[in-house]
């Protein structure tokens, strides 16, 4: 661990304007560095004496762009900002600072300490692998934070310690400590906003809610049974969890605040646009000369199967997925959406262990899936096919029954039930089940890849250097202000495909079948700023549908075209 003493090596120019903000009595800002450059679980964080509270955390280990992860050597300018302090009011909100303390007697006598704990200045000290922030209460009592490095929990070993040293008092110390307030950035409107709270049982269901600046949110999970609690960003988390029985004991409650109150310009977070949790704790007074002590447990890091495994708990955290997968992280659900989802995860990261590259992954897992449905598709386009030559032999008697009944539209109708049942006239179902098949697959993939950490910054080829970004070839100067090619590749193929296939006789059907054809554009410019990983899916699979389209022409011929709108194209 080492002290920066360099107070202008901070993220952001604004970072450091607000910096220098800091009341006089603070004196010099405390920055650390725990660990080093690139390696697992390090970090670059600035603490404030005011409540002993946490003004910044950057992940030494990640970099806030391709660009920066490649150079040679990493300075404070290149490192990931993970955590910030909101702007309240006309001061900052640090994370991780005890606030509104107070001490109850064993008469149920509520004493408030001469001392605010949340604005008045912590004793600094360093010990090793962190951090110690104390400070004595005014009534015999001093409060206790310890801050240990812990990276191979990717995170910290924080201690919150009551120590009597002279007090007569009998009860307990409550107060609430402020939960970390991470950097939201909303990449596009169909990423959305996947920032949430959550606080996760041992055993049970989680509870979790989206930012809602209208109210005061609580989480209502019995804090002696607690897990894990915490707020998520798209693909980072920030959690508390206990280490031991007398921090479990230790939690009464959890508030959701909905923050920033504006724009933090230095984050790049919009307002209103994350969660914060308020974590309630209560600490029984020791005797005199004695001390109750609470360890728990910080995560910082990515949220990733991956990544859980490697942790002493793998399967602590491993809720928050399940919620990335549901309301309100996805925007759309389907039936078998969230199971897929998590099927698909699994099986890129086996492709991407055989191959080592999350693009190729993505084609691999595209082509087994659409192999796999090959011959589901093959068989009920031939039976399209064959529904279209039954259809041509009775179109004469069809439209003779039509004339027969020209002034008689009921008789018509009648008429019409009865030759539909004396020929089975029922289109075959199947036609459309490839595509009600790969719907499922396809919201899977684009629920699964709006949070998959593993496609963070991994490039693929040529100008995509990060898939979980829109592939932007060169930027313009008009609105969209990116030109992304993939999306417009897409849409050309599936026009081009849509022309091919011939127009149905029938007017009404005609009409339908051109309006379908240019679909695809209005499609392609909704998922125009979406990640690359899911427009390599969809070029990969558009590829896939011209080519067994061609071969199916070849082996059965030309489709009718009075069926030809009854075979949508699976994507």
């Amino acid at each position: 661990m080492q002290k920066s003493i360099l107070f202008l090596s901070l993220l952001l120019p604004s970072l450091v304007a607000r910096a220098q903000e800091t009341p006089p009595a603070e004196q010099a800002p405390i920055v650390h560095e725990f660990g080093r450059d690139g390696a697992t679980g390090s970090f670059r964080a600035r603490f404030s004496r005011h409540g002993g509270g946490l003004v910044f955390l950057q992940t030494m280990d990640h970099y806030h762009s391709v660009e920066a992860g490649k150079l040679p050597t990493h300075g404070p300018n290149e490192f990931m900002l993970l955590a910030f302090s909101p702007r309240i009011g006309n001061g900052n909100d640090h994370a991780l600072r005890l606030l509104g303390a107070h001490l109850q007697t064993g008469t149920q006598e509520v004493i408030k300490f001469p001392v605010d704990l949340a604005t008045a200045l912590w004793t600094y000290s360093e010990v090793p692998d962190g951090v110690k922030f104390s400070i004595e209460t005014g009534t015999g009592l001093v409060i206790e934070k310890v801050w240990i490095h812990d990276p191979v929990q990717r995170g910290f070993r924080l201690e919150i310690a009551v120590i009597n040293q002279k007090s007569a008092a009998t009860g307990h110390v409550s107060f609430e400590l402020n939960g970390a307030a991470l950097v939201n950035k909303i990449e596009s409107s169909l990423i959305g906003n996947t920032s949430v709270a959550i606080a996760a049982p041992i055993v049970g269901t989680p509870m979790h809610v989206a930012p809602d600046k209208a109210v005061v949110q609580t989480l209502a999970v019995d804090p002696k049974t607690l897990s894990f609690a915490g707020t998520t960003n798209r693909f980072f988390g920030a959690f508390l969890f206990p280490r031991d029985e007398v921090a479990a004991a230790s939690l009464t409650g959890f508030h959701v605040d909905t923050l920033p109150p504006a724009d933090d310009p230095d984050s790049g977070t919009i307002a209103n646009s994350i969660t914060r949790l308020r974590y309630g704790m209560t600490l029984a007074v020791p005797p005199v000369g004695g001390e109750t002590r609470a360890s728990y447990g910080l995560y910082f890091g990515p949220k990733s199967y991956r990544v859980f495994a490697t942790l002493a708990d793998p399967v602590r955290f491993e809720p928050i997925l399940d919620v990335d997968l549901t309301s309100p992280c996805c925007i759309v659900e389907v039936p078998g959406g969230r199971m897929m989802a998590k099927i698909l995860l699994k099986l890129l990261s086996w492709f991407h262990g055989v191959v080592g590259n999350w693009g190729l992954a993505i084609i691999m897992l595209t082509i087994l899936v659409r192999g796999l449905l090959a011959p589901l598709n093959f068989r009920m386009q031939k039976s399209m096919r064959a529904y279209g030559a039954r259809m041509a032999v009775l179109k004469p008697k069809l439209e003779a029954l039509k004339v027969r009944h020209a002034d008689d539209p009921k008789a018509y109708q009648q008429a019409m039930v009865a030759f539909q049942r004396e020929h089975k006239m029922i289109p075959p179902i199947g036609g459309c089940l490839p595509i009600f098949l790969t719907m499922p697959i396809y919201i899977g993939l684009f629920t699964a890849l709006r949070t998959a950490y593993d496609l963070r910054q991994q490039p693929f080829v040529g100008w995509i250097d990060d898939l979980s970004l829109s592939d932007t070839l060169f930027e313009l100067s008009f609105w969209p202000h990116h030109f992304n090619l993939l999306p417009i590749v897409w849409i050309a193929m599936f026009v081009w495909m849509q022309l091919r296939m011939p127009l149905p006789t029938d007017p009404q059907a005609r009409q339908m079948q051109t309006m379908m054809r240019y679909m695809p554009i209005l499609f392609g410019v909704m998922l125009y700023g979406y990640a690359a990983a899911l427009m390599v899916y969809m070029v990969t699979s558009m590829l896939w549908s011209l080519g067994e389209s061609a071969i199916t022409k070849r082996i059965l011929g030309p489709i009718d075209p009075n069926v030809a709108a009854m075979a949508p194209t699976p994507m």
